[in-house]
């Protein structure tokens, strides 16, 4: 599966105004599989986010289907995508058996090239998995390559030890994890059900090791339907519904057991099967495309400016959120309640850049498991590692309590890293680098806070940025007797109100589910206040 990210705009809008872009790592999840015919990506992307489920209609015989990887092996299929209605790269899958087939590797790579504010991002991905008859994971080499930074995964399992070997940078490390039952590729997930048998009402629940994420993630399955849809030319196949780290996508397997069609975010990306000639004139045609996808999709237009974002101390805005995706997160800054409007439910956020003053209230305290987790390293929050733990220390020289710690990194981080449009792997990167977007300031902080004993978690959600709208953004939350809200890329602690938070939690990772919302958040109703001598 594809991870693309946008949360990262308004750090790059910060540092270059007109020219930056986001790296594209974390949101826009869909897989690259084949579409067993060609349609050109404008009209599949209007019949499909329109009024797509008119399109398909039941069909009978619900015949069971079963094939396993030797009927299979053998394939090459090359399949482009599309995202809001725009061509932005291709991905191949191959399948080969080794002699005596007692194993098969899956070949996969996907390219994808997206152009922001006039500057263009590439991502390569190249995948190898080797997996047993039964799909079950043996072994894989996965890489990937934003621009010229490269993170490279080599791992293995065996006797229950997953063993990871992970370059990125100068840095190289290894982890093991211990596993109870097989895990799966994620480039095997449509083959899973197939390999298991197709039947409308089945259901499949599996762990799969997802390499954009290193970790180990629960895949769920359903087979809902089995249906055709003769306006596209899609044959009888199986509708099955895929959930992976809060995301759903929608994909049709035929009797043979290829994905002949596949959706994600409503249909907002979508994959089609086209020609190795095609898939490769595709680079050519995109670096010369000039429409700014990402920035056009994920920017949240109100119909009133907010004239001083960071001196905001006070918002109130009407948001809409497709319901049953995110639920809202309440605090003592953040007040989230639903209204009706329209026949439907819209939430209320009032927003307070300090928290209200509650007289006499008792000292706040994390329990034992809360503060092992936010204390934790990760492989992306590297704040065990010698390097992190010296520089924090320096950083903070002379401080006495945890918030002068918290005041002194949050400044550390904004002078000493640049906002630029660099790509970053994990905290220990971008301490080397010295330089990228927002997230990459959040994972540096927070891996410092935590160095220092301080429980910190990672936040996600939008900021408005002056003259735009608002942006998905990342910054964390440091527990010093409550949770305080810190942006080490724009120097704030506590945060401005219009920081609206949707998700939270222990590392990157938790950040993904807020894709799943992107470009269907519609913000009204603004109110607000200025301070610090605002206007």
């Amino acid at each position: 599966m594809l991870t693309v990210s946008v949360m990262d705009f308004p750090s790059l809008i910060k540092s270059a105004p007109g020219k930056c872009l986001r790296p594209l790592r974390a949101f826009f999840v869909s897989s690259l599989r084949p579409l067993k015919y060609f349609f050109p990506a404008v009209l599949l992307v209007t019949l499909l986010t329109s009024c797509a489920p008119k399109y398909f209609t039941p069909v009978p015989g619900d015949a069971f289907a079963r094939k396993d990887l030797q009927a299979l092996s053998g394939l090459e299929l090359w399949h482009g995508f599309v995202f809001n209605g725009e061509k932005v790269g291709f991905a191949r899958l191959k399948i080969e058996p080794e002699a005596g087939g007692q194993a098969y590797t899956l070949f996969s790579e996907a390219s994808l090239r997206i152009r922001f504010l006039g500057m263009g991002k590439t991502v390569h991905i190249k995948s190898e998995d080797r997996v047993a008859p039964d799909l079950s994971l043996i072994s894989f080499q996965y890489e990937q390559t934003i621009d010229e930074k490269t993170l490279a995964l080599k791992g293995g399992i065996r006797n229950g030890l997953l063993s990871v070997v992970q370059r990125s940078g100068r840095e190289t490390k290894t982890s093991e994890t211990k596993i109870s039952s097989p895990l799966y590729p994620s480039g095997g997930i449509n083959l899973y059900p197939v390999f298991r048998g197709m039947k409308t009402g089945a259901d499949y629940a599996y762990p799969v090791y997802d390499p954009q994420t290193q970790s180990i993630v629960d895949v769920s399955q359903s087979v809902v339907a089995f249906e055709e849809s003769r306006r596209l030319g899609i044959e009888p196949s199986f509708k099955v519904e895929t959930r992976m780290s809060g995301h759903v996508v929608e994909s049709w397997i035929n009797l043979q057991g290829e994905t002949v069609f596949e959706r994600g975010m409503g249909g907002v990306l979508i994959t089609f099967k086209e020609s190795e000639k095609g898939a490769k004139n595709f680079l050519a045609e995109a670096s010369m495309s000039k429409k700014d996808l990402i920035y056009d999709f994920s920017l949240i237009r109100t119909d009133k400016p907010i004239t001083c974002p960071r001196k905001a101390d006070f918002l109130e805005a009407t948001v809409e959120i497709p319901e049953n995706i995110l639920s809202p997160l309440q605090s003592p800054r953040q007040n989230v309640s639903p209204q009706q409007q329209d026949k439907k439910t819209v939430w209320l956020y009032r927003i307070r850049k300090a928290a209200p003053v509650v007289p006499d209230a008792p000292r706040q305290a994390l329990n034992a498991k809360d503060r092992y987790l936010f204390l934790a390293p990760s492989h992306h929050i590297e704040s065990d590692h010698p390097e992190i733990i010296e520089t924090a220390r320096k950083a903070v020289a002379s401080t006495q309590t945890p918030r002068e710690k918290v005041e002194r990194l949050t400044s550390w981080v904004a002078n000493e890293i640049k906002d630029e449009p660099v790509d970053s792997f994990s905290a220990l990167e971008v301490l080397h680098n010295r330089k990228g977007e927002c997230q990459a300031h959040t994972l540096l902080y927070t891996a410092m806070a935590r160095a220092l004993g301080i429980p910190t978690r990672l936040a996600g959600g939008i900021v408005y940025m002056e003259d735009m709208g608002f942006l998905y953004h990342a910054w964390a939350e440091s527990f010093v007797d409550d949770w305080i809200p810190v942006d080490a890329t724009f120097n704030q602690i506590p945060v401005d109100a219009t920081h609206i938070k949707l998700v939270e939690g222990p590392d990157w990772i938790s950040l993904l589910p807020m894709g799943s919302v992107i470009g269907r958040v519609g913000i009204r109703e603004i109110r607000f206040r200025c301070g610090e001598n605002g206007n």
